[in-house]
C-alpha cells in the first residue's frame, strides 16, 4: 500500500524522502 506508510511516518513526525523507496 503506497501512502499508508507514509501517513504513520508523517503521524509519528517522521518524515522519510528517501526511504520512501523502501517501503514501496
Amino acid at each position: 500500500p503506497t501512502g499508508t506508510v507514509q501517513d504513520i511516518l508523517r503521524r509519528s513526525g517522521v518524515e522519510l524522502r528517501p526511504n520512501q523507496a523502501k517501503f514501496n
